[in-house]
């Protein structure tokens, strides 16, 4: 089957983009067999410094079609535009090599669904976006919603949550379909823990305020004056809130016992977590989860606020959910951990994320849908 994947700006050879839940997704179909190409269409800010315009690259065997029109926080109309525009010489290229897809799976963003439909090539649309993730959105987010859905012969979203919220808004039943665990995981969860003294916390994500770090950090603050120096707490990532959450952590007295890396690529994430003990995710709001299920793919239990994501897959077999924005929950879920770890099996919580978000389990869910849409 020939499948088009269209997402945002993607890895080249010489630098690191965004896109990774989308690419994940592609590589995972390349795999199976199907000719996967790429289309990124690329509307960030000039401050983005990257070339302006087409280009092509092959990576990981999987062609990719990257055009880079910089637009930025544009009013609406002008970055439509400029996503068409993209999109127009993205399918222009595709012409050029008289490759045809079978389908179009597009995320975050449909612009490469417009032609699709007109060409009469059957579309799928995947919603990530938090801003999807509520009960009640802004009219301008429920005219999003209408208009690129509009465009999809097929709705996808990424967790029971998101899909239930879309559904109560337009009335559609969206398809429930997972991100995926990188391999890269599932490798660290095969494996033997790393012998260690004291018992070790580890976060992930963007040091962005949605991602509640600071709640973390004060849950982290009490646990360590219940328990003293016997548990510390390493977080991975970088953003704009890094420099306030490292004055947090010295305010509170834990900076001996917490450890900013910075950001990490995944190989070294995995590698990180055969040294600890346990994953904890504060987040008031996740669309998914995808650092919850490469800390379970590696073998590790899990605390996560309820969100919206993790509500999909945590449960007592595998870790605990607690409320949003609940230092005193968190802290006392973070308490528990150390006397109940022992009864979670790392290769048990492996093979079960294995089972559910590996890519050739994704990459099956996919190939079925984009089945019942097309004669392939």
């Amino acid at each position: 089957m020939r499948i088009l994947i269209a997402g945002r700006g993607f890895d080249s050879l010489s630098r690191r983009e965004t896109g990774a839940f989308e690419a994940d997704q592609a590589r995972a179909l390349l795999s199976m067999g199907h000719d996967v190409r790429f289309a990124a269409t690329d509307t960030r800010s000039i401050r983005r410094l990257r070339p302006p315009g087409l280009r092509e690259y092959v990576l990981g065997g999987m062609k990719v079609v990257y055009c880079a029109i910089p637009a930025g926080a544009k009013p609406a109309f002008l970055s439509k535009k400029a996503q068409r525009s993209a999109s127009e010489r993205i399918w222009s290229r595709l012409d050029a090599e008289n490759w045809r897809p079978d389908i179009v799976h597009a995320h975050f963003g449909a612009a490469m669904l417009e032609e699709a439909r007109r060409r009469g090539i059957p579309t799928v649309y995947t919603e990530h976006s938090s801003r999807a993730n509520a009960d009640t959105v802004s009219a301008a987010e429920e005219s999003r919603e209408r208009e690129e859905y509009g465009l999809a012969d097929r709705l996808v979203c990424v967790s029971r949550t998101l899909a239930r919220r879309v559904a109560s808004r337009l009335g559609e039943e969206p398809v429930v379909i997972p991100n995926i665990a990188d391999p890269v995981f599932l490798s660290a969860g095969a494996e033997e823990a790393v012998p260690h003294e004291g018992f070790r916390f580890v976060s992930a994500g963007n040091l962005i305020p949605s991602k509640c770090f600071d709640v973390l950090l004060r849950a982290f603050a009490r646990l360590r004056a219940r328990t003293g120096k016997s548990v510390s707490l390493t977080v991975i990532g970088d953003g704009p809130e890094e420099a306030r959450l490292r004055e947090l952590a010295r305010t509170l007295g834990t900076d001996g016992s917490v450890t900013f890396t910075g950001r990490l690529e995944r190989s070294a994430m995995a590698e990180l977590y055969k040294n600890a003990d346990a994953f904890v995710l504060a987040s008031r709001s996740e669309t998914f989860g995808v650092v919850l299920i490469e800390a379970l793919s590696a073998g590790l239990p899990v605390i996560a606020a309820r969100s919206g994501g993790p509500e999909d897959f945590v449960d007592d077999s595998n870790g605990m959910l607690v409320p949003a924005d609940d230092i005193a929950a968190l802290a006392d879920a973070m308490e528990r951990m150390p006397r109940l770890a022992g009864r979670y099996d790392r290769a048990a919580l492996a093979a079960s994320a294995r089972d559910r978000f590996s890519p050739d389990a994704v990459a099956g869910a996919l190939t079925a849908l984009y089945g019942e849409l097309t004669e392939c």
